[in-house]
């Protein structure tokens, strides 16, 4: 949406808006996730208008455009040569630490479980693999 009036932004943007009531009248769920195409012009309009009044329009957070507006421009910037691709692991913070039991028979056969639920059922599971030879 380069080389656009401000003029021809506002009709756009008046476009925009019905396309996101459509879209949330539409929706399965109450936070269901807005599509790329309507993010992808809602983007395009802060070229031309101001990040604030195009997210207030739309019933976006003005944080969550200049995130989305930024995305796109680090997407739009190539790497250069001498910048090297790194393996970073991420781990998410949310999950339980994971705990591990191992069982032995006297046949010498092992049972190894690991689980992250606080509450497991195990015992089930152990006198069935402790009973069957």
């Amino acid at each position: 949406m380069s080389s656009v009036s401000p003029t021809q932004a506002e009709e756009a943007l008046i476009r925009l808006t019905h396309h996101f009531a459509q879209w949330r009248q539409s929706r399965r769920t109450p936070r269901g996730r807005i599509p790329q195409e309507l993010w992808a012009q809602a983007v395009a309009l802060t070229v031309t208008l101001p990040v604030t009044r195009v997210a207030h329009q739309l019933g976006l957070t003005p944080h969550a455009l200049k995130k989305r507006r930024e995305a796109v421009n680090s997407l739009a910037t190539p790497l250069l040569p001498s910048q090297g691709l790194h393996f970073v692991e991420v781990a998410p913070a949310w999950r339980m630490p994971a705990t591990e039991v191992e069982v032995h028979r006297p046949d010498g056969t092992r049972l190894r479980i690991t689980y992250r639920d606080p509450a497991p059922t195990l015992v089930p599971l152990l006198q069935t693999f402790l009973e069957s030879r």
